[in-house]
């Protein structure tokens, strides 16, 4: 195995050299010429074009095929050094990537360079890739369920949960020519704020549904607040006077990662999600009977 900068050109060893094409031309990115008394054919790369496909060098004896894939090392080292006006200093200015080269006859070129076409960025990385990936990402909003379901009860447990259906991972794959990403967002812990002034509580999940067919005794919940206080004395927000509630808030957190082509991948910066609802506190009515004595 050898690494070479190919900016310039490719030696890929065959019987018998010929640039004909069945269909009167290479693929691009690949400009095939030769030597018919060196017994040789000189690849070079001349276009970044769709450099993922497999590309056939026909010839009188045969044919080699040679498969590029995309190079994750890190191998800008490569270019260092180069002299101003080669090829390989005007194809670090144009922008391209490396990649590595196996073909059918053995032959094996690793770090191979592909400059821009004509000038132009070159193909997108994985890593690019994978946030556009992201920004087309269709997180959705937390879909909040409570108990009780209607007003919440002064100094009484509010359970509080995001439908489980909405509690599992979502991917987004997007890809250009050879190189492709895939991005998976997983939801990993919510947060509430009851609006009541009270600090926010985290839960490490979504919180656990409550379960109307058991005894309360019988479950739990680490997602849950108790108020206080009604919310009698919030601002009215309605034409009726007991149109004063809190403002409960709820985020949902989503760590993210991604795998792309040549081994690419890693961890991506966490999102969120939020929803926001108006909630109702009131005091427990009290009915007290009693009997002349």
């Amino acid at each position: 195995m050898r690494r070479t900068l190919a900016a310039a050109a490719v030696v890929v060893s065959v019987a018998s050299p010929s640039a004909a094409y069945a269909d009167g031309g290479p693929p691009a990115p690949v400009v095939v010429s030769g030597d018919n008394h060196k017994g040789e054919v000189t690849t070079t790369v001349s276009s970044a074009g769709s450099t993922g496909s497999v590309q056939t060098v026909s010839t009188s004896s045969g044919s080699v095929s040679c498969q590029w894939k995309l190079d994750d090392t890190d191998n800008t080292v490569l270019l260092e050094g180069a002299q101003p006006g080669s090829d390989a200093a005007q194809a670090a200015q144009q922008g391209g990537l490396f990649y590595n080269v196996i073909c059918s006859d053995g032959s094996m070129y690793l770090g191979v360079f592909v400059p821009g076409a004509n000038g132009a960025p070159a193909l997108p990385t994985p890593q690019s890739l994978a946030q556009q990936a992201v920004n087309r990402m269709q997180l959705p909003a937390p879909d909040v369920r409570r108990n009780p379901a209607g007003d919440a009860l002064v100094n009484l447990a509010t359970w509080w949960w995001v439908d489980p259906a909405q509690w599992r991972p979502l991917t987004q794959r997007t890809a250009v020519g050879p190189v492709w990403a895939e991005v998976t967002a997983q939801p990993v812990r919510s947060v509430w704020d009851a609006g009541d002034g009270t600090p926010p509580l985290s839960c490490a999940g979504g919180g656990t549904p409550y379960d109307a067919s058991r005894s309360p005794d019988a479950q739990s919940t680490d997602c849950s607040h108790t108020y206080t206080e009604s919310s009698a004395g919030q601002p009215q927000t309605g034409p009726n006077p007991n149109d004063r509630f809190f403002t409960v808030t709820v985020t949902v957190y989503w760590q993210v990662s991604f795998v792309g082509a040549g081994g690419a991948g890693g961890a991506l910066p966490v999102m969120t999600r939020t929803t926001r609802f108006p909630l109702r506190v009131v005091e427990r009515q009290t009915v007290v009977t009693g009997g002349s004595g």
